[in-house]
């Protein structure tokens, strides 16, 4: 199981133990009352566990592709960039942790820039346009927009028209925002120093 899959079943657990804890807020329990405390402390630190373990595989494959070779180094830049589009959307959709979403943009930031330096670019996103999630094909388009804007626009609208407030449905809508003020894409907003 990756580590998108376990933070998903954790948010579930969460709210199972919130189902669980709510009703003893009120309650003289006090027994109950710490039990559930100490479940849910559990569960903290289960998801900070997950958290650094994903984090630490996109700072690991960033390291390994220093100086990657050829397609090898940008297939697994790609994989590395769908698995860290994954984890940050499951990151705000479960647990509305924006501090660990944000440190993982960074990474897709800097994976986006180890692949602008390739022969294909940043470009090679392109694949995951048709991803079957929508949060991979958003963040993907966030970046390529610029590039492609025919086939990027319509996936982004298409997110953005959902309107169910997962991280797909306001990214795109953000992305669409700044492309129509002022054509750009994330990408332009990185300091590629």
């Amino acid at each position: 199981m990756d580590v998108n899959q376990s933070i998903m079943q954790l948010g579930a657990r969460l709210d199972a133990w919130w189902d669980r804890f709510c009703p003893l807020i009120d309650s003289d329990d006090r027994v109950a009352q710490a039990k559930a405390l100490l479940s849910g402390f559990e569960i903290a630190k289960e998801f900070d566990r997950l958290k650094t373990d994903g984090l630490a595989a996109i700072q690991t494959l960033l390291d390994d592709c220093n100086a990657p070779s050829g397609d090898k180094g940008g297939k697994s830049l790609i994989g590395g960039f769908e698995f860290g589009a994954r984890l940050a959307n499951t990151l705000h959709d479960e647990f509305l942790d924006t501090d660990a979403e944000t440190k993982v943009m960074r990474l897709l930031d800097a994976i986006v820039i180890a692949l602008n330096g390739m022969a294909s670019g940043r470009a090679a996103l392109g694949v995951l346009l048709d991803h079957p999630d929508p949060g991979v094909r958003v963040l993907a388009g966030a970046y390529l927009i610029d590039l492609m804007p025919e086939s990027v626009v319509p996936i982004l609208r298409a997110a953005e028209e959902n309107k169910d407030a997962s991280s797909a449905s306001l990214r795109a809508h953000w992305v669409l925002l700044a492309w129509e003020r002022e054509r750009k894409s994330r990408f332009n907003y990185l300091d590629r120093v």
